[in-house]
């Protein structure tokens, strides 16, 4: 049995060239391979876009050999080809240098590419718009080899290729969010009806890997004392944070810290593009980590933290822990440490941040300086790290039960699934890899977009690097 797949392709004046894409043996009466295998099937679709592409640049090429001030026919000064790269595979299409009419005032180039110039990129926005969303996803290795597996794009596409594609997005993002930080985008009305419930921030450290900039200049400092040594440090910043609106819908955003001016900006531009007013109240869920003040500081919105109850009420599941070792042991005012460490924690709960720490500190107290037991030591430690935990962010306690009532988040738990969405699920902060600054921070901008569903295929093939953004009901064409 054999079977010819055959096109034609017809032009507007009648015209048809008959082409055969593909021929498939099979033998007859036997089913060892039922129907056309993976291989047949790609070089099926190779051959139909090649044949495709290269009568869409045959007719474009030959639409540009006139001139169009006073449409003489051009000349034909040097015949090359060149590589387009599509999702069915790359492309070797001829392309004629023209010379340029004399009647054209431009002379400062004597011929031109027609073709070339049109695809300055050598690359569809079908192929571009997959390896950055499938690279948001998987590691850059496994993104090429599946698309290879799937796409007959055996010689498209690289991991080189792939990650630098992902880096131009990346900065074409970040540039345009920029861009809105400087102004360029006006803020959400006084009367927006969106509203934040609760936002959380977070951060994440990963294993730095110096840039090759940053070898560079350490191998040159070598035989220059003299010269300053790069401030790499040994681990990537980033941070992470999550917002919920009224209506329940999430949205994330992320940056590495030490490539944005200003994280406080970076958090009032994430919030106007979410429609929140500029004089809207939002509180912020966070923990009490040095990092969320590098996070918020310098924000031009009222903003309200409340410390987080998860991570309360995991020191107090610590001092409870302790705490069963000594059945017997009582506090000052006669009632057992257990039933004492149970009122702390209630009265934290309910907004009593003061008294709670009074309790603790009672306790602490009456156990003594560092003791020799290690048990009673482990419940002397634990006590002194929940009392100076819950001191020194008393301005950030308030009524846990009355939230929780009213449905309100207690939880930085957004923030910590943020960053696992964000950057533990991409990027491995548990395994071996290594980032640069810059790379990760490029890397996020495109996985925060995948995530927000705000990355779209670029509506303009000729353009290099051209994407659409989607914020809320705005649209912004970001072009390199």
């Amino acid at each position: 049995m054999r079977m010819v797949i055959e096109a034609r392709l017809e032009n507007n004046t009648g015209g048809s060239v008959p082409i055969r894409l593909a021929e498939f043996e099979r033998a007859d009466g036997e089913l060892k391979q039922l129907g056309l295998s993976l291989a047949e099937g790609k070089n099926l679709v190779y051959e139909a876009q090649r044949a495709l592409v290269n009568a869409q640049a045959h007719d474009f090429v030959t639409a540009s050999r006139h001139c169009l001030q006073c449409g003489a026919a051009l000349s034909i000064k040097a015949k090359h080809t060149i590589r387009y790269r599509t999702v069915f595979g790359k492309m070797t299409i001829d392309s004629p240098q023209l010379r340029v009419c004399k009647c054209s005032q431009n002379t400062g180039s004597k011929s031109f590419s027609p073709l070339a110039a049109a695809l300055p990129g050598r690359l569809s926005p079908e192929l571009e718009y997959l390896q950055v969303k499938w690279a948001a996803h998987l590691p850059y290795a496994v993104a090429t080899a599946l698309l290879k597996e799937t796409l007959p794009v055996d010689q498209a596409i690289s991991i080189s290729g792939l990650r630098n594609c992902v880096w131009a997005v990346g900065q074409e993002l970040d540039d345009a969010t920029e861009r809105a930080i400087r102004g360029e985008r006006a803020y959400p009305p006084a009367d927006s009806k969106v509203k934040i419930v609760a936002l959380a921030v977070d951060s994440a450290w990963l294993r730095h890997r110096p840039s090759r900039q940053e070898q560079d200049e350490t191998k040159l400092a070598q035989y220059f004392p003299s010269k300053k040594l790069p401030s790499t440090g040994r681990h990537v910043n980033i941070i992470a944070g999550r917002a919920v609106r009224g209506d329940g819908s999430c949205k994330v955003y992320g940056y590495v810290n030490r490539e944005v001016k200003s994280a406080a900006t970076r958090l009032d531009h994430f919030l106007s593009e979410q429609g929140a007013a500029q004089d809207q109240k939002i509180t912020v869920v966070s923990d009490g980590a040095g990092e969320f003040e590098k996070a918020v500081d310098g924000s031009q919105r009222p903003l309200t933290r409340v410390l987080d109850w998860f991570h309360i009420a995991m020191k107090f599941r610590a001092i409870e822990q302790s705490a069963q070792k000594f059945p017997d042991l009582s506090a000052p005012n006669g009632r057992s440490v257990q039933e004492e460490i149970a009122s702390a924690k209630w009265l934290t709960w309910h907004g009593k941040g003061s008294e709670a720490v009074a309790t603790l500190k009672s306790v602490h107290d009456m156990i003594g300086l560092a003791p020799e037991d290690p048990a009673c030591r482990a419940l002397w430690w634990n006590l002194r790290g929940t009392y100076w935990y819950l001191q020194s962010n008393a301005q950030y306690l308030v009524n846990y039960g009355w939230r929780y009532r009213r449905g309100l988040p207690i939880s930085s738990s957004i923030a910590e699934s943020a960053v696992n969405e964000v950057v533990s699920l991409r990027c491995a902060k548990k395994r071996q890899m290594r980032w640069t600054n810059k790379g990760a921070h490029l890397l996020v901008q495109v996985r925060v977009a995948v995530l927000n569903g705000e990355l779209e295929m670029r509506d303009m093939p000729g353009r290099r690097r051209t994407f659409t953004e989607k914020k809320n009901d705005d649209h912004c064409q970001c072009v390199a």
